[in-house]
């Protein structure tokens, strides 16, 4: 029996590396997203530390210096927190970018894999036309031999 052969798998490996390519790239982009996203939640816990110290303070009994220097430390907070805010949105589209990039490498991969399936199911109904024309011919030749032993007696 003759070996398959598809014509394009070295096409198919390329594109099966470009998605293995674009999965890691995707992960990175995640775990990009996840740092960004913890150090977010870390400002947010920092900031309401802040004001609760602020606020304990003050029932102490505080100068308004002290005062002052809470309300810089928790407007300096928030501008970080705003600006950790844009990080992460910025970190969320390069995420979903990258998963789209994914989605249309796995698509072209799946694309091309029906083809080589095609070509398969294709092949192998060849090779099953050739071997029934095989055995037709050798029914056909065994019949034919036996008919001319008959005439021959």
């Amino acid at each position: 029996m003759p070996k398959f052969q598809f014509r394009l798998q070295k096409f198919l490996g390329v594109k099966e590396q470009i998605e293995d390519q674009k999965e890691l790239e995707y992960g990175k982009a995640l775990q990009k997203l996840e740092a960004e996203k913890i150090r977010l939640r870390e400002l947010n816990e920092q900031r309401i530390l802040t004001v609760e110290s602020l606020r304990e303070a003050v029932r102490a009994a505080i100068s308004p210096l002290e005062v002052k220097r809470y309300n810089e430390n928790i407007e300096r907070l928030k501008q970080q927190i705003k600006a950790q805010e844009e990080r992460v949105a910025a970190a969320e589209a390069f995420a979903e970018e990258k998963r789209q990039e994914l989605i249309q490498a796995m698509k072209e991969r799946k694309a091309l894999e029906i083809v080589k399936e095609n070509a398969l199911e294709e092949f192998l109904h060849e090779v099953d036309l050739a071997e029934r024309k095989q055995v037709d011919e050798l029914v056909s030749f065994k019949y034919t031999d036996k008919l001319q032993e008959t005439h021959k007696e």
